[in-house]
């Protein structure tokens, strides 16, 4: 059993020898293999080079393919910084006017910028390792936190409140519409899975999430059903007031941050998705590997674990995190015994 199959078999409720894990890993990436984060972020080569190393060097069972929150928002148009060493971010929203988003038109991702960079690291890296590693990439973000991306958060917040709700609803569709288009031609790379973050989501109380994110979800979701390709989501911070809605969600794996306890996201969620996460990555960047060792264990034995799991960080990986403690959280799962 290689890692593809370990990770495929725990997402299907098969049968694994122990359960897989791989991490978000961008800044940490580039710090192990001591790469720009600047030349990483514009060059798919570098990208995809930086990544396969970054697993070689963990041990882990898949390569998570990202580059930034605001590839989207570039390539829609919108202003962007690369710092030689840092995350790429976009210094404005790109958007004065919730109204303004009409006069946007959806990109082609094959020539968009920044959206092409990671559609190509992926091909690549798939064509490199993907019959051995579950290669599973990141789209970005959802319509919901993209909305309040090109509007800036406090915005769009305000929108909410002030503007009217067809407006809002038609906003949230342009940006659905993006986000399918970015998502269906990564699958096209052939990866395993393709992830995006809704981090903003999390931050509005249940009803709004089920009034103006949880419709453009599943319509994204359900875009991009393809047997061949896995649907992941994930939420930063502690959404545990809407997991119960996320679990109706048509996807196949749901990324748990760390303020949420994994046994609870399975008691509320049911066995219907994987769940990936959650060890707090300030704990990976601070503690020893032995402590790392063990709260990994914690996690299996939580939920008393054995499919339908990957372990992983609760969000990105900080840059300085240990490599010791990347392998302890990987030899953790590989020597889990059960108690």
């Amino acid at each position: 059993m290689n890692s593809l199959d370990r990770v495929q078999r725990s997402m299907r409720g098969l049968s694994i020898d122990y359960l897989p894990t791989f991490s978000i890993m961008i800044a940490a990436a580039c710090e192990l293999n001591g790469v720009k984060q600047g030349a990483y972020s514009q060059d798919p080569r570098i990208m995809a080079d930086t990544l396969i190393q970054a697993r070689d060097l963990c041990n882990f069972d898949g390569i998570y393919v990202s580059r930034d929150n605001w590839v989207i928002h570039e390539a829609l148009g919108g202003p962007m910084v690369f710092p030689e060493d840092d995350e790429p971010y976009g210094p404005a929203p790109l958007l004065d006017s919730l109204r303004d988003f009409e006069k946007l038109k959806i990109p082609v991702p094959e020539e968009a910028p920044g959206m092409k960079i990671v559609l190509a690291a992926a091909r690549e890296i798939m064509k490199r390792v993907g019959s051995r590693y579950y290669i599973q990439a990141n789209t970005d973000c959802g319509a919901f936190s993209l909305a309040a991306i090109l509007r800036g958060i406090q915005n769009f917040m305000m929108d909410l409140q002030d503007e009217e709700p067809a407006l809002i609803h038609a906003y949230l569709e342009f940006c659905s519409e993006v986000v399918i288009a970015y998502n269906r031609a990564m699958q096209c790379t052939g990866v395993h899975g393709v992830q995006y973050g809704d981090s903003v989501a999390g931050l509005v109380n249940y009803h709004q999430y089920r009034e103006f994110v949880l419709p453009v979800q599943a319509k994204i979701f359900r875009a991009l059903r393809n047997s061949h390709c896995d649907s992941w989501l994930h939420i930063c911070g502690n959404p545990a007031h809407v997991i119960s809605a996320i679990a109706e969600l048509p996807i196949q794996g749901f990324e748990v941050d760390a303020m949420v306890e994994m046994a609870e996201a399975r008691k509320v969620m049911g066995d219907k998705m994987t769940l990936k996460g959650n060890l707090n990555t300030s704990f990976l960047l601070h503690e020893t590997p032995d402590a790392v060792y063990r709260a990994t264990q914690d996690i299996i034995q939580s939920g008393n674990f054995k499919t339908k799991i990957i372990i992983s960080s609760g969000c990105g990986v900080p840059r300085m995190t240990p490599l010791e403690n990347l392998r302890a959280m990987a030899r953790a799962c590989l020597e889990y015994k059960g108690r």
